[in-house]
C-alpha cells in the first residue's frame, strides 16, 4: 500500500511522520515549501483545498487532518499499540482533538498575529492573549502528567501530538518553566528513535530549503 506524506518542517506534519516511523511503515515524503507558498499552488489545492499540511496519500487518496490521519495509522498498524484499548482509546482520541483544536490554534497567533487582528500595533497583545490560553492548556497537561511517564500506561499518539505542541510553544519563547512534568514528558519523547529520525530529516530539509549563502 503506497503511502506518501506531504510534510513541511517544524509544522504539525511532524506528528504523522513520527507515528509512521514508530509503526515501521514504509512511506515517501513530499516536501511542501510553505514559506514559498507551495501549499496554495493549483496542484496542491486540487489535492487539499484547505491548503494545509499534513496530507497522507493512501493508495493515491488524500487523507487530511491529523486526528484522522493518526487514527488511520494506529488502526492500520495495531501491533504498535499507538492507541490504548477500551474506553482509553476514546480518551486518547479526545486528547488528540484537544491538541488539534484546543492547543494548536493558540500557537499560530505567535507566528502571524496579523491574521487575527489587522489593527496596527496590536501584535503584542494578540501574542500575549494566545500565550495565556496556551499556558492554561499546558497547566492541564501538567496535572495529567503528574507521576506519569505518558498520558496512558504506554506511549501513544497523544504523546506525539502534545510533544509537537509543547516544542512549538517553546520555539515561540512561551515560558513553560513552571511546568516540570511537561518538560520531562518532552524530554522522554525526544529520546525516542523515531523522533531522532524526524529531527535529522527536519534539519536536512531546512538546509535544503534555506541554503546558506557564502
Amino acid at each position: 500500500m503506497p503511502l506518501t506524506l506531504f510534510y513541511a518542517p517544524i509544522s504539525c506534519a511532524l506528528v504523522p511522520y513520527v507515528a509512521l516511523t514508530e509503526v515501521g511503515a514504509r512511506f515517501d515524503v513530499r516536501i511542501v515549501n510553505v514559506r514559498g507558498g507551495e501549499q496554495r499552488s493549483a496542484d496542491y489545492l486540487r489535492m487539499n483545498p484547505k491548503h494545509k499540511v499534513p496530507v497522507l496519500l493512501v493508495d493515491g487518496q488524500p487523507l487530511t487532518e491529523n486526528v484522522a490521519i493518526l487514527q488511520w495509522i494506529a488502526r492500520r498498524f495495531p501491533e504498535a499499540r499507538l492507541l490504548p484499548a477500551g474506553l482509553d482509546e476514546f480518551k486518547a482520541i479526545s486528547l488528540l482533538a484537544w491538541c488539534a483544536s484546543g492547543i494548536h490554534p493558540h500557537l499560530t497567533p505567535n507566528l502571524a498575529p496579523e491574521r487575527y487582528c489587522d489593527v496596527p500595533g496590536t501584535e503584542a497583545g494578540v501574542r500575549r492573549c494566545a500565550q495565556r490560553f496556551l499556558l492554561e492548556s499546558f497547566q492541564i497537561a501538567e496535572h495529567m502528567l503528574e507521576k506519569r511517564e505518558w498520558f496512558f500506561d504506554h506511549f501513544t499518539l497523544p504523546d506525539i501530538y502534545f510533544f509537537w505542541c509543547y516544542r512549538r510553544a517553546n520555539l515561540f519563547d512561551v515560558d513553560t518553566s513552571g511546568m516540570p512534568n511537561c518538560r520531562l514528558h518532552y524530554e522522554r519523547v525526544l529520546d525516542r528513535p523515531s523522533v531522532a529520525a524526524l529531527l535529522a530529516f527536519e534539519a536536512h530539509t531546512l538546509a535544503r530549503l534555506n541554503p546558506r549563502r557564502e
